[in-house]
């Protein structure tokens, strides 16, 4: 499974930072973001699996 790190701030807007395919090695490295930046009020750093979305059926 594809686990992706990703920043997601106040406003509800999430953006990809990286991708993962172990979720141990993707929650260490929020852990490095956050020990490096410290715990920001405005956005978060979460790891969840990747979704995928599929197209719109032409029917």
């Amino acid at each position: 499974m594809i686990w992706e790190v990703c920043i997601r701030y106040a406003n509800g807007i999430e953006r990809i930072v990286r991708s993962y395919q172990s979720r141990e090695i993707a929650l260490k490295y929020v852990d490095a973001l956050y020990k490096i930046h410290g715990y920001p009020l405005h956005c978060a750093y979460i790891v969840r699996p990747k979704h995928f979305v599929e197209p719109a059926s032409a029917f």
